[in-house]
């Protein structure tokens, strides 16, 4: 699992970082009970429609990964107190 996490992380970095400023940082977590892998980014801003093209440009982008048992869930916040969530 952590080498997938790694990967995950690398392909954040190189594919959707750049692309979105308003990214300030992200994080990764699994839940292996669950078969999920979390990733949560910290914004300086964003609306919905934002968030929903940064998600389909991570599925693309992790679909490099190939076919996995995992699924991906995606949280966005802007204070770390209230969390949008997509999956």
């Amino acid at each position: 699992m952590d080498r997938t996490l790694k990967i995950v992380s690398k392909l954040l970095d190189k594919f959707i970082l750049p692309k979105y400023e308003d990214i300030m940082e992200y994080g990764t977590s699994s839940y292996n009970e669950f078969k999920e892998i979390e990733i949560t980014f910290w914004m300086d801003g964003t609306d919905q429609e934002m968030e929903e093209e940064i998600v389909s440009e991570c599925d693309s982008v992790l679909s490099i990964v190939g076919p996995t048992d995992y699924r991906f869930i995606y949280k966005f916040t802007t204070n770390g107190i209230n969390f949008y969530t997509y999956s």
